[in-house]
């Protein structure tokens, strides 16, 4: 087996895993389908579309990152993940911001994707163009999701 294709398996284990925790009893079962929903949608499209379109192992790895992020926040809900929580209090914060890292995640990790699709299917090369096309792809979903969430905290 090469090494892509251990790498490759390395991450659809660690998912299946992390996916399978996340599936036994999460705190509430249409929070958890709705959470992890982009995740089972996108993983068939990754799959099947590996050999034709293969990403970059960075973005593999980023995108595994970002479904644990979903997952978690599925299995315990956002407002309810422990570490955080834990944070929160010794902190003495308002609330649990794990919110904030999925945040995050939803708009760094789609850049990096929307860059690797952006120079492999257009004549576009790195610099400001890339840079801001990139950006005009992720701010908006960044901000649908402020949005879906009762805005700005």
């Amino acid at each position: 087996m090469s090494g892509d294709r251990r790498y490759y398996a390395a991450l659809l284990v660690v998912l299946a895993a992390a996916t399978l925790w996340s599936a036994i009893a999460p705190r509430d079962r249409f929070t958890w389908w709705l959470e992890v929903f982009p995740v089972l949608f996108a993983l068939p499209l990754l799959v099947f579309t590996w050999r034709r379109f293969p990403f970059s192992r960075l973005a593999y790895g980023l995108m595994l990152i970002h479904a644990i992020i979903l997952l978690i926040g599925g299995h315990y809900t956002y407002a309810e993940m422990p570490l955080f929580n834990g944070l929160r209090d010794a902190f003495h914060l308002s609330r649990n911001y794990y919110d904030r890292v999925g945040h995050v995640a939803q708009g760094f990790i789609p850049a990096i994707i929307a860059r690797e699709i952006l120079l492999r299917t257009s004549p576009l090369r790195p610099g400001k163009w890339l840079f801001f096309l990139v950006t005009s792809v992720c701010l908006p979903s960044a901000r649908a999701t402020n949005f879906l969430n009762g805005g700005l905290r």
